[in-house]
């Protein structure tokens, strides 16, 4: 379930359905988005709040349907990350949406929605940057060049190697590529939304969270089974929170008898650099050379 390439002047639509955000910011990443060639669209009600949300449940909820079934928009991105997305995911419940999918590309706590797409209605996601954040001020040109490619090109991404990535455990490996912001995959676990990890490619990052936290997280994944089936794992970036080492250390210890092959410091997620991955689409990890390789395309014409 693949979705169309964006064409230039196609519409975006971006939703708030997490935190709120910088108004100021968001405008200068939608100007980002607008000089790649699209037109955004967006609600007068996107800039609410409602304490820690971006509005009431119902309002965050009403907007991502709308942008979903709205046949003019060719793509969903996101004004930010931050909590919430979860608590609207049983209002998406009650739709059933054509099986015509359409992009959406967010990352941090879009996970929620990414995996829940992805596993309910077979959409291939993308986990990319968001728009008052990664696309505002300045942006990466690495980041941008990377999420221009991902929507609008049906050949595979990549082959993606990077010198600040690092092999932690040597091997090769083919599966459709999930996951996500770890917390928020965790958070899955006991819920309907639960993560299917099973012959999987898991892709996981996180930020704010130190050592301890994280090894706690992957502790929870070991003991619940969610390692067990999964092919190799890819790191991206654990950031704000303490050195790269202690990371890479924390996960080595966590997990000493995981057997496929496990890439650290891929340059996705919560880092400076933002490399949009698409999720549903089959890759290959070999590690040993540092590389990420899609065996398919992400969207088609």
């Amino acid at each position: 379930m693949k979705p169309r390439t964006l064409k230039p002047g196609d519409t975006i639509g971006i939703a708030a359905s997490s935190s709120p955000f910088d108004a100021e910011a968001f405008h200068q990443g939608v100007k980002t988005l607008e000089s790649l060639g699209f037109k955004v669209y967006y609600r007068k009600d996107i800039f609410d709040k409602k304490h820690y949300l971006a509005g009431s449940d119902e309002r965050r909820a009403a907007e991502l349907l709308e942008l979903i079934q709205n046949p003019d928009i060719k793509a969903i991105f996101f004004a930010r990350g931050g909590y919430g997305m979860v608590r609207i995911l049983p209002f998406l419940d009650r739709v059933h949406f054509e099986k015509n999918p359409k992009i959406v590309l967010g990352y941090s706590d879009v996970t929620s929605l990414l995996v829940h797409l992805y596993q309910r209605d077979g959409w291939v996601t993308f986990y990319g940057p968001v728009v008052a954040k990664d696309l505002s001020h300045n942006p990466d040109e690495r980041t941008k060049n990377s999420l221009y490619q991902a929507v609008t090109e049906t050949k595979p991404l990549g082959p993606y190697t990077f010198k600040e990535t690092e092999c932690l455990r040597d091997g090769t490996c083919e599966g459709v590529l999930t996951g996500g912001c770890l917390s928020l995959v965790v958070a899955s676990l006991g819920t309907p939304y639960e993560i299917d990890t099973a012959n999987k490619i898991l892709f996981l990052e996180d930020t704010n969270e130190k050592p301890y936290s994280v090894d706690r997280m992957l502790t929870q994944l070991v003991l619940a089974g969610k390692l067990k089936k999964v092919r190799g794992i890819l790191f991206g970036n654990f950031v704000n929170a303490g050195e790269a080492a202690h990371f890479k250390e924390t996960v080595l210890d966590v997990l000493h008898d995981f057997k496929g092959p496990m890439l650290f410091n891929f340059p996705a997620g919560h880092g400076p650099v933002k490399i949009t991955l698409p999720f549903g689409v089959k890759a290959r990890l070999t590690a040993h050379e540092k590389k990420l390789e899609f065996l398919e395309g992400a969207c088609r014409e």
